[in-house]
């Protein structure tokens, strides 16, 4: 099912063009290794996390979440950091080019619970 990224919406069929703006659909598979993905939030619960993760789906927003507590946080077990007091345990990763939409969506279902990640941090 092709998807729009400037109308943000999904067509039926074999469409190789958008209807409404002309936008040209990529091959699904075409281009997918050449995305940059960038870490933009760090996040305490394993339920937050998920919540996130559904919510930016829902917005076609891509994205992979990642626990830093080992087997035992994918699990929802509530263990210490390894690194580090009060460092969020799940990160949320997207495309380079959704962060800021994805980064609003985020303090709008999250408010104070999550950790905005800056370029500067990710590394």
């Amino acid at each position: 099912m092709p998807y729009c990224p400037r109308c943000k919406e999904n067509f039926a069929g074999d469409l190789t063009a958008c209807p409404k703006c002309d936008y040209e659909f990529e091959d699904e598979n075409e281009g997918a290794d050449d995305r940059e993905w960038v870490l933009i939030a760090r996040i305490r619960d394993k339920t937050s996390a998920d919540y996130a993760k559904e919510t930016l789906d829902s917005y076609q927003i891509p994205s992979v979440v990642f626990s830093r507590s080992g087997y035992f946080g994918q699990v929802g077990l509530n263990l210490p950091s390894l690194y580090g007091k009060g460092t969020g345990k799940f990160e949320i990763h997207v495309p380079a080019d959704c962060r800021e939409e994805a980064e609003g969506i985020l303090g709008m279902i999250l408010g104070d619970s999550w950790e905005k990640i800056d370029d500067s941090q990710s590394e």
